[in-house]
């Protein structure tokens, strides 16, 4: 940790009990870390332009003894002792006693004053760091967006490959460079991951993250939409609410599929129960959030209702009309008005494989009672 041994040396430095070999050590981690030099000009400019170091205070005291405990913590063997010897010395070896120090308010002052900068500047330190770090990953942000009526693949840098439906986006680090082979998603996609067990590949959606090493699955997690779902082909993937601080997570089996369920969390986890009163959750509710429904095994993945659209077929089942209108802006790229709010609450099963929007309403007309009209690319639907 150059970092911890450098706070060490530099405060030794200013305090005038540093050895030769100390210093030395000190002046080649400046040397290779020009980040590190930068900061000890500015602490021992801070130093020298202080008026007087033998101001004493409880605070500075405590200051220093939570950092002693804080080494002590880094290195079980640190010591402090009152001997400064000439030869070069291990951090093991005593130099100077925590008591003998107490006893010299003027010497645990300058240790004060050096550790409110240390705290200072080491904060800045790590921030500018990890801001750079998160400039530095945002410079290489690959982003694919798809138009509504377009679908699109594409292979991510470790080989996986990746189906994006209409209307989605795709974002990754262009190279994995990480522990982790992070996505984010908002949209749909059908993932085949490469298989790694040593950097497991993690898809990130507005509510969950899917975890997994070598799979198959679909993902339909589209920010507007109240759920999102994870459907697995092959292999097995483990869900997670995001940001949860118990870190609970659900494991999934090959043909099943787990929905997510949004509207509960944005409503603060409440529920209504059999006398329509909202109540608040408890946290053992919580697992209602995820629900886990089986696929079946005797249909060809291509005819799967969650992942036909990778074939260009547009499969749905009991379906909603509204979510269903949802699904056929984005495949058809048009706006869809339903202007009887009674027609939403239908329920429709089928197919389009070849249809125009046109001919998928007139077959939509034999299931539902309504009427529509188009008017510049916009379809509006009535009773």
């Amino acid at each position: 940790m150059k970092e911890e041994l450098f706070w060490i040396l530099l405060s030794k430095k200013l305090a005038e009990e540093a050895s030769g070999a100390e210093l030395l050590q000190l002046d080649e981690l400046l040397e290779n870390n020009p980040s590190l030099e930068s900061i000890s000009e500015h602490l021992v400019e801070l130093w020298y332009s202080t008026p007087e170091k033998g101001a004493f205070n409880q605070i500075g005291q405590d200051a220093f003894l939570a950092h002693i405990v804080r080494l002590k913590a880094i290195d079980p063997s640190f010591k402090i002792t009152d001997e400064s010897p000439e030869e070069d010395l291990t951090f093991d070896k005593p130099r100077f006693t925590l008591q003998a120090l107490v006893r010299k308010p003027k010497k645990l002052a300058a240790y004060s004053l050096l550790l409110v900068a240390i705290c200072f500047f080491g904060v800045q330190f790590y921030f500018n760091s990890a801001a750079k770090e998160d400039l530095a990953e945002l410079k290489n942000m690959n982003e694919l967006t798809i138009n509504p009526g377009s679908k699109s693949k594409v292979t991510l840098p470790d080989g996986s490959l990746v189906w994006l439906n209409s209307g989605s986006k795709l974002s990754y680090v262009s190279n994995f460079s990480g522990k982790l082979r992070e996505v984010y998603l908002n949209g749909e996609a059908y993932f085949e991951v490469t298989k790694n067990p040593a950097r497991p590949f993690v898809v990130h959606t507005s509510g969950i993250d899917i975890k997994v090493l070598g799979t198959e699955f679909n993902v339909k997690a589209f920010d507007v939409e109240p759920t999102i779902e994870a459907t697995l082909i092959k292999g097995s993937i483990e869900v997670s609410k995001k940001d949860d601080i118990h870190g609970n997570t659900v494991l999934l089996k090959p043909h099943e599929k787990l929905v997510y369920k949004k509207l509960l969390e944005k409503n603060y986890y409440t529920k209504t129960n059999i006398n329509k009163e909202v109540v608040k959750a408890r946290p053992e509710d919580l697992k209602s959030l995820i629900i886990i429904k089986p696929i079946s095994k005797n249909i060809p993945d291509s005819e799967i209702a969650e992942t036909a659209w990778i074939k260009n077929k547009f499969v749905f089942e009991e379906e909603r009309l509204d979510n269903l209108a949802l699904r056929m802006e984005r495949w058809y790229n048009i706006k869809i008005n339903i202007q009887d709010q009674k027609l939403n609450g239908y329920r429709v099963s089928g197919s389009f494989v070849d249809e125009t929007a046109e001919q998928a309403l007139n077959e939509l007309k034999l299931l539902i009672p309504f009427n529509y009209k188009i008017k510049n690319n916009e379809i509006f639907i009535m009773k």
